[in-house]
């Protein structure tokens, strides 16, 4: 049996563990049910804003790893990807109630499709490349990415029509445009995701007839 290449360990380590922060989001959610917690805003800033805020920090070395060239995904694409995420959690969340729906749905969807994500990657690089788990990726994929998406635009609407009047007309209009803008930059990943996704699919059916 072949010695597993350095490049190849550390890419297993470093997804299982994104793997792991992003499955830690999901258990956290899951105790607001099972534990019968009251005050939900409460719990939120004590428990899931710290587990969403690891997880997204872990979420970093995704784009060390595209720099580094351990990956073969663009660099700027993952960057974008990972820096979306961060600002509408660290810029947007606290301006909102941290236990509203909008962002408890967006946090389960990024949840969701970061486990499937990374765990599909981590059995990718502990087989040597497993067409079953490349199959769930882009079967989940998509739909996770988009409803994530949908979350964060929902959260940027949201913080439109809260009232505050400290807030300066340009940061209004400001918020305005990312609303319409999000879209579009969501767009540009999500083609790329459907064209990886019909490349794979259309691979196995070669490999079928043959």
């Amino acid at each position: 049996m072949a010695t597993p290449s350095i490049k190849t360990i550390l890419l297993v380590v470093t997804n299982a563990a994104i793997a792991i922060m992003w499955a830690r989001v999901l258990v956290t959610m899951a105790q607001l049910a099972l534990d019968g917690v009251e005050d939900h805003e409460e719990w939120c800033q004590s428990a899931l804003k710290p587990a969403l805020r690891d997880a997204i920090a872990f979420s970093f070395i995704e784009i060390l790893n595209a720099l580094t060239g351990l990956t073969r995904s663009k660099p700027t694409s993952v960057a974008l990807f990972v820096l979306a995420r961060a600002s509408i959690e660290i810029l947007v969340g606290p301006e909102l109630p941290c236990a509203c729906w909008q962002h408890m749905f967006t946090g389960f969807m990024w949840s969701v499709g970061e486990i499937n994500r990374f765990t599909c990657f981590t059995i990718d690089g502990i087989t040597g490349g497993s067409d079953t788990a490349k199959s769930i990726r882009y079967s989940v994929g998509p739909v996770a990415f988009f409803l994530g998406t949908l979350g964060e635009v929902l959260m940027l609407i949201k913080l439109l029509f809260l009232e505050d009047p400290t807030r300066p007309l340009a940061l209004h209009y400001f918020i305005w445009l990312n609303v319409i803008l999000w879209p579009f930059a969501f767009m540009m990943l999500f083609k790329q995701l459907l064209k990886q996704k019909r490349k794979h699919f259309r691979t196995l059916a070669m490999k079928k007839d043959n």
